[in-house]
């Protein structure tokens, strides 16, 4: 390896090490530790002495990198495995450079690199970390092609970088948005759900936490008060094990109703499911989104960042039956199983004139028989997994409460689904938004009334009724076992008074970022014209961009005129400064010739010329960085022969 290049250049293998760490959730553990051997290979070849590896052995462990990688992350995730390719490439790349020319090459790579970590998140913290990495990237350029040290060449190109901030602000904002030529697919596994097609919460012994955010919601009448149940999947099939998603999910609505009784705007992070989030009866006149007979809304088309919708939400409109056959769908189940919880249902079946009263007494035996709200439930031993926990378990969380219940409405022939979504939500009082995260993750139960249509039955809220407000985080009663299964998060450390506050404060700044930045889309742009210059507000908003892009073009020249002077290195600004003094009187043409020429001028300065000199010959033509006590001595002789000189 050749130790000329200062150990600097080699920073790169720990920034693309850390991508690998951020996104070990899409790119999974196995990558990350695949990044780390090759990490740990380059610190060992920049402590020792190690022989100039060969281009034979480069291109095996280029083959190997990249049959592990795709074996890792799989063919199939196919924006996952050519970002991934790119980090392993980079990293190898690192390992052998031995001349300026792979360095650069390693730059360039790297300025496509570094952004491919919007793909998977666009947070105001992502883009912070690429501006940084960009920063240090291009001051390794520098270095490379001006000759200059680091940190002048890192403040050149945080300047460089800031100085293009307005003119890509500017293209931000008046840039007509067009739509795009070509997309890439969606990264697969690029965002989690706390919610599945699928509902089996008796095989479930740990009900997994996490602390990543789901939507935000804020609604245009600011007294909205909760419970918020949040509605996103229908569930009206039951297999005896799960309660699947209903195929008319994807069944949209043939007229949008009426008179909603609230409005409300949602930034929703990107998911590998297409349902939305919706209050009661929602629907959505979003261009990108359809509305369902069911009162929730869908994404025509996944999409890699967040989504910004409004819903209209009402009740559901009195129905005074079911259709025959959707009657059957709703009340149907699984023969020979759970038995007892049938005879339970006949029984209160058989007390009851109403599906009212049928409720009260399921109520009542959740109540005394001491059942319990838990995060980490009995798993079900048997088949009849019902009785398990309606007759011996006797704890669970909302899932098994929604299930149990589901399943007694159905035995007395009461139509009932399961509804899966969220449920409540952290407001901010400063912005007056709810921010719903993927613990917040909730089931509950609709049936139906002849007369009344379908109506929301919640098992939980009889158990667990401080669960109905905020969010989950907010309960006390499970707050030590909430936390512990978060893991490392800062809403894992919110009792402390600050760094609640801190995360409170971070999150309220990526929610303005999501909502200005990111989802500046055609239909907001378009708003914000018609406020700014009125009814032809295209028209002038080009005329105002094409003024400004003419402004910041000229202030850009005479700005780069001005870094161009303080590029050179400061040994060239020394030596050019005692040169231009003497001009007349040198006709040398190389700096040695002038060094001599300046000591037949000035023979008492004979030694600190060539002190002088010999500074210049080590940094300019033996390519060799001074260092601190060198550029110390360089700028004191500069002083001393200027001083001398003048005299």
């Amino acid at each position: 390896m050749n130790s000329s290049f200062p150990k600097w250049y080699y920073s790169t293998s720990l920034f693309l090490w850390l991508l690998s760490i951020i996104l070990v959730d899409d790119f999974g553990i196995g990558f990350v530790g695949l990044c780390t051997v090759l990490t740990l290979w380059q610190a060992s070849r920049l402590v020792t002495k190690p022989s100039v590896l060969s281009i034979r052995f480069i291109n095996l462990v280029t083959l190997l990198g990249a049959i592990a990688t795709a074996s890792l992350i799989g063919i199939k995730n196919s924006v996952n495995v050519f970002v991934a390719l790119m980090l392993v490439a980079s990293l190898l790349k690192q390992v052998h450079a031995t001349q300026a020319r792979q360095f650069t090459q390693i730059c360039i790579l790297n300025f496509f690199t570094y952004p491919c970590l919007f793909l998977f998140t666009q947070s105001i913290f992502a883009a912070f970390l690429v501006l940084i990495l960009l920063a240090v990237n291009l001051a390794i350029m520098l270095n490379l092609e001006q000759n200059l040290r680091f940190k002048p060449a890192l403040k050149v190109s945080a300047k460089g970088l800031v100085l293009v901030l307005p003119v890509a602000t500017l293209l931000v904002v008046f840039l007509p948005k067009l739509p795009a030529f070509w997309q890439l697919p969606a990264p697969q596994n690029q965002a989690k759900t706390g919610l599945s097609e699928n509902v089996d919460p008796f095989n479930i012994a740990n009900l997994s936490q996490s602390s990543d955010l789901v939507f935000r919601a804020s609604f245009e009448n600011t007294q909205q008060t909760g419970p918020f149940y949040w509605r996103a999947i229908i569930h009206d099939e039951f297999d005896g094990r799960q309660w699947k998603v209903s195929e008319y999910q994807g069944t949209n609505i043939r007229a949008l109703p009426k008179e909603p009784i609230g409005v409300a705007t949602i930034i929703a992070q990107p998911s590998q499911l297409p349902w939305l989030y919706g209050l009661s009866y929602s629907y959505s006149k979003n261009a990108k989104l359809n509305s369902n007979v069911f009162g929730t809304v869908y994404l025509k088309n996944l999409s890699a960042k967040p989504v910004e919708y409004q819903i209209d939400f009402t009740d559901f409109e009195p129905q005074d039956s079911l259709r025959p056959w959707y009657y059957r769908r709703n009340t149907a189940l699984p023969d020979g199983i759970n038995q007892q919880a049938r005879q339970l249902a006949r029984d209160w079946d058989s007390q009851s004139t109403t599906t009212s009263q049928f409720i009260e007494l399921m109520k009542r035996y959740f109540l005394q028989n001491g059942f319990v709200y838990t995060l980490t439930p009995t798993t079900a031993q048997s088949s009849d997994r019902i009785d398990d926990f309606l007759f011996s378990s006797f704890n669970g969380f909302c899932g098994h409460y929604a299930s149990a219940a589901a399943f007694l409405l159905r035995s007395a022939g009461i139509p009932a689904r399961l509804v899966s979504g969220y449920l409540g939500g952290e407001k901010n009082d400063n912005q007056g938004y709810y921010s719903v995260y993927q613990y917040d993750a909730h089931a509950w139960v609709e049936y139906f009334t002849p007369g009344i249509g379908w109506q929301r039955l919640d098992p939980t809220a009889w158990i667990a009724p401080e669960r109905m407000t905020g969010s989950l985080s907010q309960l006390e009663q499970l707050s030590s076992e909430f936390k512990s299964g978060l893991g490392y998060s800062l809403i894992g450390l919110s009792n402390w008074q600050s760094i609640n506050w801190l995360r409170l404060q971070l999150e309220e700044l990526d929610y303005q970022w999501t909502r200005v930045v990111i989802n500046f889309d055609k239909e907001k742009q378009g708003a914000l014209f018609k406020e700014w210059f009125g009814s032809n507000g295209q028209f002038w908003a080009g005329i105002f961009s094409l003024f400004m892009l003419l402004l910041l073009s000229i202030a850009l020249f005479y700005l780069s005129k001005q870094l161009t002077r303080h590029k050179r290195p400061i040994e060239l600004v020394y030596y050019n400064a005692i040169v231009s003094d003497f001009k007349e009187h040198l006709s040398g043409t190389t700096a040695k010739q002038h060094i001599v020429e300046l000591c037949k001028l000035f023979p008492e300065l004979d030694a600190s010329l060539w002190q002088f000199y010999q500074l210049i010959e080590k940094s300019q033509y033996q390519q060799k960085p001074l260092n601190k006590l060198e550029l110390g001595e360089l700028k004191r002789l500069y002083k001393s022969i200027k001083r001398k000189a003048k005299k």
